[in-house]
């Protein structure tokens, strides 16, 4: 009998602590993530904003991003750490909870030179969250994705068209068509249309 009552106050004891360790962490549901601009030019930089919706204090984000788009920037809200592909942001409220946070920010580089459109992903997850009295939140372990793109500013192509002489109606003529643009998107087909006009009507 004793043995009985014994192992049913064991069952009783694993039973508290795996609902106490069930409940113990809530979820942070109040947290947003943005970022300043979903179009960067090459040389533009752009900032993942995290705002906590409340006071935290304590926290390590990732902020994982693609390192042959962008460089690191810097870093507001707590200690950064460059990996150089993925930056990590540790706080930690030395002061007992006076001096807690509601948001941090990274800021990246678009890259100088590229010339094609390059979608791509911010992504973040994060753990050691808690209030500024050590209630702990539960970690972030699903990434929250934000999505940018990183793309050059065309310019428009310029047409010349050449040929040596009058161009005369219903008659073939040998014309040289050119284009030009310092930095003009790339297309798999182009189609031009053109009209050939009467040279004998001249405006007065």
């Amino acid at each position: 009998m004793k043995k009985i009552i014994s192992i049913i106050g064991i069952f009783a004891i694993i039973l508290t602590f795996l609902y106490t360790g069930n409940t113990y962490a809530a979820s942070l549901d109040t947290i947003d993530i943005t970022v300043n601009k979903e179009l960067v030019r090459p040389g533009e930089e752009v900032t993942v904003a995290i705002n906590f919706g409340q006071d935290l204090g304590s926290y390590t984000f990732d902020i994982n991003y693609d390192n042959t788009l962008f460089d690191y920037v810097s870093a507001e809200g707590g200690t950064p750490n460059d990996t150089g592909a993925k930056v990590r942001v540790v706080f930690y409220d030395s002061t007992g909870g006076t001096a807690p946070r509601s948001n941090m920010q990274v800021t990246f580089k678009a890259k100088e030179g590229l010339t094609t459109s390059n979608p791509t992903e911010f992504t973040v997850v994060g753990e050691g969250l808690a209030t500024p009295d050590a209630s702990p939140f539960d970690d972030i372990t699903v990434p929250i994705i934000k999505s940018v793109t990183v793309e050059p500013q065309y310019i428009d192509y310029t047409f010349k068209l050449e040929y040596t002489g009058d161009i005369i109606k219903n008659q073939e003529k040998e014309m040289e068509l050119s284009y030009l643009s310092s930095m003009g998107k790339y297309y798999e087909n182009v189609r031009l249309i053109a009209e050939a006009r009467d040279s004998t009507k001249r405006k007065c």
